[in-house]
């Protein structure tokens, strides 16, 4: 960061909520949640994980392991 410049800030708040329901021994519980941005309220209900990174990407640029794997300059 330049000495110069403000920095962008973004919140975020996320509530995840298990379902408590019956399920085979090994299988990952259902779960959903809502992701909140602090510095302007709007709020997004989710079901997979995806959603809630693609509602983060709209105010900020997330990195993900493909983006690790195959940078910006290396792609043709």
């Amino acid at each position: 960061m330049k000495p110069d410049s403000t920095p962008t800030i973004h919140s975020f708040i996320i509530r995840f909520v298990v379902d408590d329901g019956a399920r085979q021994e090994g299988e990952q519980p259902a779960y959903h949640g809502a992701i909140r941005h602090i510095q302007n309220a709007e709020e997004l209900n989710f079901n997979e994980w995806h959603e809630a990174v693609e509602f983060m990407r709209r105010f900020v640029r997330v990195e993900t392991f493909n983006d690790k794997l195959n940078p910006p300059e290396n792609k043709p």
